[in-house]
C-alpha cells in the first residue's frame, strides 16, 4: 500500500502481485487510507478473505462453451445447454468473460439508424406536405430559385408546384393562394419548424399560421427533415 500510496506501482502492477483484483485493491486502498487518517497504518490489516467458493467446471465444459460459441449460439442458450448436459449452473456474464478472454465473442457492430416514420393519412385532403427547395432547377442557372410544392399525403398527388425567385413571406402567400383557390382546403399542412409556420411563443401564431388558421387549416410540424421524406418534385 505504502509503495502504491508514493507511486512506486500502479494499481493494476498491486493487484498482481496480491493476486486480486483491481477493484479489490481500491477497497483495501480505501480501508488503509482510513487507518493511515486514525494514526493507526502501522496496525491496519486486510482482513481474512472470503476466499474462492466458486464451483469449478467439469470435464468437458470449456470444449462444449467453445463449440457452441462458435456455432453463434446466444450466452444465455449456451449456459442453459451446460445446465442441461453437464449440471453445472453458470450465469449469462460467465459465458461472455469466456467467450471475451477466447476471442469467441461476436464482432460488435452497431445498427443503422431507423428512420422516423409515421402513419400515412386515410383519405384525400386530410394531410398535404409542404416543402420548400432552392435549387438550380433550370440548366445554367447562376442563382437557385425556390420550388414551392404541395403533395397530398394520402394519393401521392402533387397538388401544386410553383418555382419562385426566393423565399419569401409573400411568396407563401401568393402560392398556398393560388393552390388553395384551384384545389380546396386541405385539413391541415406537414411543414418544418422554419419561421415562416413556427415560433416559440406559446399560443401565438406566426403571420402566416394566422392566416392559415382563419381559413380552418391547421399546422402539422415534422419532427426531423427525414420525417417528411415523401414530397417528391416534377422537373
Amino acid at each position: 500500500m505504502l509503495r502504491f500510496r508514493s507511486g512506486g506501482l500502479t494499481a493494476v502492477q498491486a493487484a498482481d502481485e496480491l493476486k486480486i483484483t483491481p477493484r479489490r485493491f481500491y477497497q483495501l486502498y480505501l480501508s488503509f487510507l482510513k487507518a493511515v487518517g486514525r494514526r493507526q497504518s502501522q496496525h491496519w490489516s486486510p482482513g481474512p478473505s472470503g476466499g474462492d467458493h466458486r464451483r469449478p467446471w467439469p470435464d468437458g465444459c470449456r470444449d462444449l462453451l467453445e463449440k457452441l460459441l462458435r456455432a453463434k449460439v446466444s450466452y444465455s442458450a449456451a449456459a442453459s445447454e451446460v445446465l442441461r448436459l453437464l449440471h453445472h449452473r453458470m450465469d449469462r456474464a460467465t459465458v461472455r468473460r469466456f467467450a471475451l478472454t477466447h476471442g469467441l465473442a461476436p464482432a460488435r457492430t452497431r445498427a443503422p439508424r431507423q428512420p422516423v416514420r409515421r402513419w400515412q393519412t386515410q383519405k384525400v385532403g386530410q394531410l398535404w406536405q409542404y416543402d420548400a427547395s432552392p435549387h438550380r432547377w433550370l440548366p445554367d442557372q447562376d442563382w437557385q430559385p425556390t420550388l414551392l410544392n404541395l403533395l397530398d399525403d394520402h394519393s401521392r398527388w402533387n397538388v401544386d408546384a410553383r418555382l419562385f425567385e426566393r423565399e419569401t413571406l409573400l411568396a407563401h402567400l401568393d402560392f398556398l393562394g393560388r393552390a388553395l383557390q384551384s384545389n380546396g382546403l386541405p385539413l391541415a399542412l406537414y411543414v418544418d419548424y422554419h419561421s415562416f409556420f413556427f415560433t416559440h411563443t406559446p399560443e401565438a401564431h406566426t403571420q402566416l399560421a394566422a392566416a392559415l388558421s382563419f381559413y380552418g387549416v391547421s399546422l402539422r410540424f415534422a419532427p426531423t427533415p427525414q420525417a417528411k421524406g415523401k414530397v417528391s418534385y416534377c422537373t
